[in-house]
């Protein structure tokens, strides 16, 4: 199961005990999940509203390091911090990247689950 490089798996291993099964559950609930909190990002980007955007993105970076989705994981905490910043044209391009690498975790999903 580990030929998706995207993944830290010894995390992924650790929090699911190393069960393959439950390792491909967590990850279907969190592409599940972060869909869901990328659109609230998206539009908490439209709004302008800084707080909004470095909550939803502190909820994103949390939940995909506890499962050990490295990408994820990165462009969140980076959305945080300019968001903190009150830097939210510069979050824009960082939300896109994480569509895409969250597709890319999806299509992973789907061949494993096929």
């Amino acid at each position: 199961m580990n030929d998706f490089s995207d993944i830290d798996w010894e995390q992924l291993h650790q929090v699911s005990e190393d069960d393959p099964e439950f390792e491909l559950e967590l990850l279907t609930m969190l592409a599940e999940d972060v869909k869901i909190h990328i659109e609230d990002l998206r539009q908490a980007i439209v709004d302008r509203d800084p707080i909004a955007i470095a909550h939803e993105a502190h909820y994103i970076k949390g939940a995909s390091a506890n499962v050990g989705i490295i990408s994820i994981t990165k462009s969140a905490k980076q959305i945080e911090q300019l968001a903190r910043s009150e830097q939210i044209a510069e979050t824009t391009a960082l939300v896109a990247q994480m569509a895409i690498d969250l597709g890319n975790l999806e299509t992973y999903l789907a061949t494993r689950n096929s």
